[in-house]
């Protein structure tokens, strides 16, 4: 469970409702047809009825037609037969309320919270005693449960563990039993028929609403990337859609209440709040101007449950209740719902799936789906004669944002003089018309700046078969065909924005520019952040240059190398380039995310010029209050300013989604290209203009912060918003930049077999273009590049400003190829005598203990918690504290996989008046750091790592997990766990394999658990690197830490710096000198 106090609301009104005073203490069932016979001790929080309905699904099944007779014993007692039929139905709904109670390993977490006023003075030892001493004061019985593992094993039958908490039957069928709906009145959200019409959108583009149909699967297999490609673009990612829709439906429902009691907020407003527990961590995620399904109950006094049939055990209405308020603090929803019935506050409570969200995203998909089509079959260059002409016939359509023809009258146009007086050629990110590169990819002329800086530019030699085009200004420029789109005409004008898309969503090397000579390093320019490195430089100026072509770049940052400091640079530098007039959009897949970009940047931007676009459903309390002068208000919630104001700001930050308010609000750079063309040949009909005319956008620069979080289609509603039509000659091709890292956490979804998990960044960082180019992280170390090679777009940050070397020695090694480097100071906790290798702030623990299962368990099947793992881990923060190493339990981070050993962490934790240790799920420390980390791993039996990895649960096989696990950790690291189930997974090997050779080992000093059924799982002590592990190469950061601790005192951290420049800058520097001495002799 997340908290003490979602525990206490979960299971108060269960207590209510189950707990009868006299209960019996044991109850037998027998079955006289085989002679089985369970027994079991009454759980506090259940009674004889829920173990009777419960207990059924243990027998052997009967026949359909043959009922089963059941001896039912209480303590000895004979209570009655009851006769009870198993049909096909009734049994899967048996299969479905299993409980696991038989199941030795099982135990419910019992520990009593002591109060705030409680002192934490005490010593480890006697802490760890005094948790001992509770246990096994509230655990009488345990030793009689010591041998059902092997009664399970004995009689063939096997529980399932991952069962979700068992409801009775009663409650059910009211939510099952057909009901009139009742709707209560929405939210006031953002009127955009009121905003757009504020400016004429509706007459000059059309309605933005086109029928879209339901989507529905295909049918075609999504399990692979193999199969995407540009003309399979919608179908599928809407199949992606579709599938992870359907695996999430089944998973909001595991968060249904039943039961629960409503309290009256305002009876005539029909207003009322509920509290939901685990709403402070988003499970379920609420927000507000959602829907929830309201069924009211109708009580048996005598049962105290719903009445059943004949009678109705409900009002006959489900009511869709509205959420007006959202407490994530306390955890309580307001809601309204009209035809609330005000006497029956006891009701059921489920949780849907928003359509709104659904509706943006199949917008997004099918929009630039239809797009990236145009943008591929018509890639066309606007000739000298076009330029020049003045009777060229318009066409008799212009197209909303997914093709919404609007009749305007047919009219003879002329050059206008719109693009003289606000030329896009100005800036940087549109290049002059000299010559251009391939696809139409337009290339700077080579001046004397860009020669010293890249060199002399040649285009990519096309490897695919196609035609090939001259430029009649340099024969030696050519253009080659791709195989999905026509060739391209000569020109001497700049290329227009068509393709953008192809390039951007299916970049390939042809789409690059060539170099034929490396940089050397000089940066000209001024910095608002004076702080930057190298690596970050490189990226910003290449950014601002643009001469790596028309496609995405993309900024890979591993943890703690500064990303987010990169981005907010980048997007600094273009608001204060004078030649840059156009707009940026920044954004983030998460608002935490984006509201740091916007914390960032307000110290350089007044609100006039910078924007933070929140979604309507966002609560005030959520909005960091420095931010709010930079929101819009209107009507009590967030909304977009007028069309004025919105087009002055030089930058707008929002997350992924939000950002399709300016979709909503016609505000695209193709609605807005569209709405002045319709808008100047309305109010001047009777002047010739020209089809191929270059008009402006509005936005020039998309900037994504934490990218590989974030799935494709939300990516593409971003994109949707400065994608330029591909019908039209727009300038200037939009900047489009991701910052992210794709070994980390990717975005969650439902279906774990789709590629919905793969991000846009991840998918581009796999591509040849960027995987196969001679700079990229896995090829660096290994060859010098030889030129010519394609100018990067891309940029590796190396520099870690966060952990201890040797907290980065193995992340580096596994996923960043070696290259990372420790600039950060986090030596403070060396001193600690908790290490057992003095300069080495980290350590594994071996674990006995067993991992149970929770008998209620909670969604998700989080259920699994450690109460050995959970003690280690308390006591060790505990110890550091009290040592004084650190004065702030905030500074401490303890992590687990599992809910309920969250749950657990925190019981123990606030039982001894700590209640301000950080402790949470792996997945909700992404992005942030600690000084101190313990990583409960929490699983200790390889028989269930099977069924983890199929529900994507645990962390083993978890290799984004593990990295996000190690590198949250600044200064100390401590891992708990059972060496013989976490060698399955071969990150977790080269970890300990690593902790082993430098001593950094714990063993456990306490017996092994007698229920542990393995005898090698259940001594970890006896655990041992295996002989092939002798052969592992040692990372380039160990062998700097081995090499410290030779060093005279004093010098060890200048030495790490020292070995690491070495082997890293240096060995780049020495590559680019020698490939620029090659160079040399082959021209000569």
């Amino acid at each position: 469970m997340p908290s003490s106090s979602q525990d206490k609301t979960l299971s108060a009104p269960r207590s209510n409702l189950f707990q009868k005073p006299g209960a019996p203490k044991k109850i037998t069932i027998t079955n006289p047809s085989t002679g089985q016979a369970l027994s079991f001790p009454s759980p506090q929080k259940s009674d004889q009825e829920r173990i009777l309905k419960t207990s059924i699904s243990k027998l052997p099944p009967t026949t359909d037609s043959q009922p089963t007779q059941l001896n039912i014993q209480a303590d000895g007692n004979v209570k009655e037969n009851e006769l009870i039929t198993k049909s096909s139905a009734s049994r899967e709904r048996s299969k479905k309320a299993q409980l696991s109670q038989s199941y030795a390993n099982q135990s419910e977490i019992k520990i009593s919270t002591a109060t705030k006023s409680q002192s934490p003075k005490r010593s480890s030892t006697a802490l760890t005693s005094n948790i001992k001493e509770e246990e096994q004061n509230r655990e009488p019985e345990a030793s009689s449960k010591k041998k059902a593992p092997q009664s399970e094993h004995s009689s063939g039958w096997k529980p399932d563990i991952y069962v979700h908490a068992y409801v009775p039957r009663a409650f059910l069928a009211v939510n099952e039993a057909p009901a009139i709906l009742l709707s209560s009145t929405p939210v006031n959200g953002v009127n955009f028929k009121t905003y757009t019409s504020a400016f004429g959108a509706p007459y000059f583009l059309g309605p933005l609403e086109v029928a879209l149909p339901p989507p529905t699967y295909s049918g075609a297999s999504v399990s692979s990337l193999q199969s995407l490609h540009v003309e399979t673009y919608k179908v599928h990612q809407l199949d992606c859609l579709i599938l992870d829709l359907e695996a999430q439906i089944p998973e909001i429902r595991t968060y249904d209440m039943f039961g629960v009691q409503l309290s009256v907020i305002d009876r005539a407003l029909e207003i009322y709040s509920v509290s939901v527990p685990g709403l402070r961590e988003g499970t379920p995620s609420v927000a507000f101007g959602d829907n929830i399904m309201i069924r009211q109950l109708v009580m048996d006094p005598r049962t105290q449950l719903p009445l059943a049939a004949p009678a109705s055990g409900s009002t006959g209405y489900q009511i869709s209740a509205v959420v007006e308020g959202v407490d994530k603090t306390s955890e309580v929803l307001t809601i309204r719902a009209n035809g609330f019935t005000p006497h029956l506050l006891l009701c059921n409570v489920s949780f849907i799936v928003q359509t709104r969200w659904i509706k943006s995203l199949q917008r997004a998909v099918t929009d630039i789906a239809q797009e990236l089509l145009d943008s591929s079959r018509q890639i066309d260059v606007v000739s000298p004669r076009d330029d020049t002409s003045s009777d060229s016939p318009s066409s008799d359509h212009d197209y909303g944002p997914i093709g919404t023809p609007i009749k305007i009258p047919a009219m003879r146009t002329r050059q206008s003089s719109f693009s003289k007086t606000r030329s896009p050629l100005k800036s940087p990110l549109a290049p002059r018309q000299d010559h251009f590169g391939v696809f139409g990819t337009p290339v700077r002329s080579p001046t004397k700046e860009r020669l010293d800086y890249f060199g002399p530019m040649i285009p990519v030699q096309q490897k695919q078969s196609g035609f090939y085009f001259e430029n009649s200004q340099n024969p030696k420029i050519r253009f080659p065909e791709s195989p999905t789109v026509k060739p391209m005409q000569k020109s001497s004008v700049q290329a227009s924005s068509q393709g953008w898309l192809r390039r951007t969503l299916f970049p390939i090397e042809s789409d690059g520019v060539m170099q034929t000579s490396l940089p050397k390093g000089l940066f000209n320019r001024s910095w608002f952040d004076r702080n930057l490195n190298y690596e970050q430089k490189k990226a910003i100026d290449a950014v601002l240059r643009k001469t790596y072509g028309s496609i995405p770049f993309l900024v890979n940052g591993p943890p703690g190398t500064g990303k987010t400091k990169t981005i907010v640079e980048i997007a600094t530098q273009l608001a204060h380039d004078d030649e840059f007039e156009g707009s940026i959009l920044l954004c983030a897949p998460s608002d935490p995310a984006a509201d740091t970009l916007a914390l960032r940047l307000r110290h350089r931007f007044p609100p006039k010029v910078m924007f933070r676009l929140n979604d309507f459903s966002r609560t005030f309390a959520e909005v960091p209050e420095e931010l709010l002068p930079y929101c819009y208000v209107e009507k009590d919630i967030f909304s977009l300013p007028p069309l004025k104001e919105l087009m002055a700001c030089r930058i707008v930050i929002s997350t992924c989604r939000a950002a399709d308010a300016l979709i909503q609000a016609r505000v695209t750079n193709r609605n807005l290209v569209n709405f002045e063309m319709n808008v100047r040949s309305a109010l001047n009909p009777h002047v010739k203009r020209n089809k191929n005319e270059a008009t402006v956008l509005h936005w020039w620069a998309l900037l994504i912060d934490e990218a590989a979080q974030a799935t494709e289609p939300e990516m593409l509603i971003p994109l949707a918003v400065v994608a330029p039509a591909a019908s039209s000659n727009n300038q200037p091709n939009p900047a489009f930049v991701m910052a992210g890292d794709q070994y980390q956490l990717g975005p969650r979804t439902y279906n774990k077999s789709t590629t919905l998990h793969v991000s846009l960044f991840e998918r581009l960082s796999s591509m040849p273009l960027y995987a196969n180019h001679p700079l990229a992280r896995k090829s660096i170390s290994r060859l010098s590049p030889k030129l010519p090679i394609l100018v990067p777009a891309f940029t590796n940050l190396t520099r870690n400003y966060r952990s201890h070397p040797a907290i980065l020695a193995i992340p580096s090694s596994l996923f960043y190829s070696d290259t990372l480097i420790p600039e950060a100071d986090a030596e403070s906790l060396e001193r600690w005598h908790g290490w057992n290798n003095p300069g080495w702030p980290i350590r594994f623990d071996c674990n006995k203990g067993i991992d149970d299962c929770e008998k209620i368990l909670v969604p998700g099947g989080g259920g699994w918690y450690n109460k050995r793992e959970a003690q280690k881990a308390i006591t060790c923060a505990i110890e550091l504290i009290q040592n004084g190493f650190i004065t702030e339990p905030s500074e401490i981070c303890i992590m687990s996989p599992f809910r309920a050993q969250v749950g657990l962490l925190r019981e123990y934790a606030r039982s001894l008046g700590f209640w301000n240790l950080n402790i949470g799920p792996m997945e909700a420390f992404q992005g942030l750091e600690s000084r101190f980390v313990i990583v409960c791993t929490t699983r200790t039996r390889k028989r269930f790592l099977e069924e983890d990895a199929v529900r994507g649960i645990g962390v083993i096989n978890e290799a984004k997990k593990f990295n996000v696990a190690i590198t949250r950790a600044k200064e100390g690291l401590i891992v708990l766990g059972n060496p013989w189930v976490l060698e399955r997974d071969s990150h977790w090997l080269r970890f300990m394999n690593f902790c082993w050779r430098n001593q950094l080992w714990q063993k456990d000093e306490d017996g092994p658990d007698e229920r542990m059924i393995e005898a090698e799982e259940a001594d970890a002590n006896d655990w041992a690197p295996h002989e092939r592990s002798n052969s592992e190469i040692i990372t380039g950061l160990e062998n700097a830490l081995q090499y410290k601790n030779r060093e005279p005192a004093g010098s060890g951290s200048k030495a790490v710096k020292r070995f690491m420049s070495e082997r890293g800058e240096d060995e780049i520097w020495r590559s680019g000198i020698m490939a620029e001495a090659t160079l040399l002799e082959q021209e000569d």
